[in-house]
């Protein structure tokens, strides 16, 4: 884990090259990343587990209809839940690094735009692959095939005649 957030701090730094850094903590940047993941796969799980009772073990399946549309658009939200972990992280971080800067020296918004875009495509492709925001695709994925399988009343989610 150590090795990715070193690979993280290195090209945030080759984005704020023009910016001198005093001290420099990722922990709370890697943190929110990982949690968007985290929230995404707990989701995922949870509508996992929902659509399975009215699909496997024939319980709620009078509200199959009900459970299989919240299934659908849940397990859809699941796999946007990292995306948006990593794009609300990146504007208090690059603010923690123009407020690093030496001397009277502020970023200008031309430089904060640059390094918030840097910012944004990495910590897409970190969350997405480093920090298992994969797994929360998958498991989204699985949940609103499952939700759809429950809407079209396969397996134990048929209605008795």
């Amino acid at each position: 884990m150590s090795g990715t957030r070193s690979l993280l701090v290195v090209g945030i730094v080759a984005f704020v090259s023009a910016c001198e850094l005093k001290e420099f903590k990722n922990d709370d940047y890697a943190g929110s990343l990982i949690g968007g993941a985290i929230g995404g796969i707990v989701l995922g799980l949870l509508m996992i587990i929902l659509v399975s009772l009215p699909l496997c073990c024939g319980i709620l399946k009078q509200y199959g209809k009900v459970i299989g549309a919240i299934g659908i658009v849940l397990g859809i939200v699941a796999l946007a839940i990292p995306f948006l972990g990593s794009m609300g992280s990146c504007g208090p971080f690059v603010d923690a690094i123009c407020d690093m800067r030496c001397a009277d020296n502020q970023c200008t918004e031309a430089e904060k735009q640059i390094m918030l875009d840097g910012c944004n495509i990495l910590g897409f492709i970190f969350a997405y692959t480093v920090a298992f925001g994969w797994v929360a695709v998958v498991l989204g994925i699985v949940a609103a095939s499952l939700a759809c399988c429950v809407c079209c009343q396969c397996g134990k989610a048929k209605l008795d005649a």
